[in-house]
């Protein structure tokens, strides 16, 4: 994997290629703006964003609400409820991740709770132990019910 599209470690998967272009389209649009909350780092509470990307590193607990990509680091952990466009998870998620575009869980990623997406791929490795639920392209992610 290239360095510089936020993921951590290389894509295992036959279909490399496949994954390049899906990571890539993340950060396609120049200029983003990318927030980083460090490893060592616990917040408890909900996370507002209009657009851009949240790389998490650390420990949140609660909601992380928005409409750009949130990045979850393989140290990163969120336990609580994620309501955003793209997710690119490395770390762990314990919750309910509803995705308007697309959710990929690389090859270190665990995702325990329940994920609504109109576009899930899960890499060799990646684990994903609950529930999920196909969102049309038209269905806007929402509730965490």
């Amino acid at each position: 994997m290239e360095r510089g599209l936020g993921m951590d470690g290389p894509l295992n998967s036959p279909n490399m290629e496949q994954g390049k272009k899906f990571l890539g389209s993340l950060f396609s649009q120049e200029g983003q703006e990318i927030s980083l909350i460090g490893e060592g780092i616990s917040i408890a509470g909900t996370l507002n964003f209009e657009a851009g990307v949240v790389r998490l590193d650390g420990h949140w607990e609660g909601k992380i609400i928005g409409r750009g990509t949130v990045i979850i680091g393989e140290k990163g952990l969120l336990q609580g409820d994620l309501q955003v466009s793209k997710l690119i998870l490395s770390g762990r998620l314990e919750g309910t991740a509803a995705t308007s575009e697309s959710t990929y869980i690389a090859p270190t990623g665990k995702l325990f709770g329940i994920v609504r997406t109109s576009q899930l791929v899960i890499d060799e490795g990646g684990i994903l132990e609950g529930e999920s639920q196909y969102l049309g392209r038209e269905e806007p992610a929402t509730s965490f019910s």
